[in-house]
């Protein structure tokens, strides 16, 4: 199992300013899991930070100042004053963290800041068991996975139904639904083919994730590509623009993209022109078929360079 918490990396800085930090409120109690979560997760910080900042010895980490530059990132007011570029630095890592873990609106950050802040000024009584923490986050997170997978599975289910509805939208027997919006005339690839496409990817409340640049189509062998591309792709004639509308399972299953862009269960929306296709050379045709990881770990990777 990979490990849960994201590990904070800091650049070798020395704080020197004796201004008090910042606060996004005191806590003193908490109330439900969520709340839980959140105080872990920085005590958890908190315990990495530490280690680091006594690690510089005589140049250690100025904590009042730290929470200022944490406190002020978390709220927007982002400066770039070297004093407290390690509490920014920290504040960005606590914001993508609930960004890719889905957590933003549901884990109140001030509690991640007392969490941590409890832990880099000693405090003798903190409102979690230091012990407790992995145990908890685990369980946490895995609920957390659950509950989006559920959510979304539903949410995904009552989206594609809908677009059953629609005359103009198509399906396979896999569960694939597309939507011809303009007919091409040339060849149709087959899954040896390298295609070239232009496309836009979007989920199912509209929010694009990846795109091809303007003017610059992306260029990959279909055989490497998602199952709903992969089949989607092979009923397009070069010179067509299709819609696809792919199930979960067609797409990045269970638990999402390791990016967090794509969720758990998230059915996927794709307007995709069909450039050009042309055969793959006989060797990598020959190639062993790719595992599911090793498919989705190339997809992203040309996703990436596409970006």
């Amino acid at each position: 199992m990979k490990k849960i918490i994201t590990t904070v990396i800091l650049a070798a800085v020395v704080v020197s300013c004796n201004k008090s930090g910042g606060s996004l409120g005191t806590v003193d109690k908490l109330e439900n899991n969520d709340q839980k979560a959140g105080y872990a997760y920085g005590m958890n910080i908190g315990e990495q930070v530490m280690g680091y900042s006594e690690s510089l010895k005589e140049d250690s980490l100025n904590y009042d100042e730290l929470q200022k530059g944490l406190n002020d990132y978390l709220s927007g007011n982002v400066k770039t004053r070297d004093s407290y570029t390690s509490g920014m630095q920290i504040g960005k890592t606590i914001q993508d963290f609930l960004k890719m873990q889905k957590l933003e609106g549901v884990v109140d950050q001030k509690y991640i800041v007392q969490g941590l802040m409890d832990v880099l000024k000693k405090k003798k009584d903190p409102l979690f068991a230091k012990d407790s923490i992995d145990t908890f986050m685990r369980q946490y997170m895995q609920d957390n996975v659950t509950k989006i997978q559920t959510t979304n599975k539903e949410k995904g289910t009552k989206f594609l139904e809908e677009k059953k509805k629609d005359s103009k939208v198509k399906a396979t027997e896999s569960g694939l639904l597309y939507e011809v919006v303009t007919e091409g005339t040339g060849a149709m690839p087959t899954e040896n083919s390298i295609v070239e496409v232009n496309y836009t990817g979007k989920t199912a409340d509209g929010k694009e994730f990846d795109a091809s640049k303007k003017g610059e189509p992306a260029k990959f062998p279909l055989r490497n590509v998602i199952a709903g591309w992969k089949e989607g792709l092979q009923l397009m004639k070069i010179g067509s623009k299709y819609k696809f509308y792919i199930p979960s399972e067609l797409a990045y299953g269970e638990y999402g993209d390791q990016s967090g862009k794509i969720g758990p269960n998230e059915v996927l929306v794709f307007d995709v022109e069909l450039i050009s296709a042309e055969d793959a050379p006989a060797q990598s045709q020959q190639q062993p078929q790719l595992t599911p990881e090793q498919m989705q770990q190339l997809q992203q990777q040309m996703q990436a360079q596409g970006q």
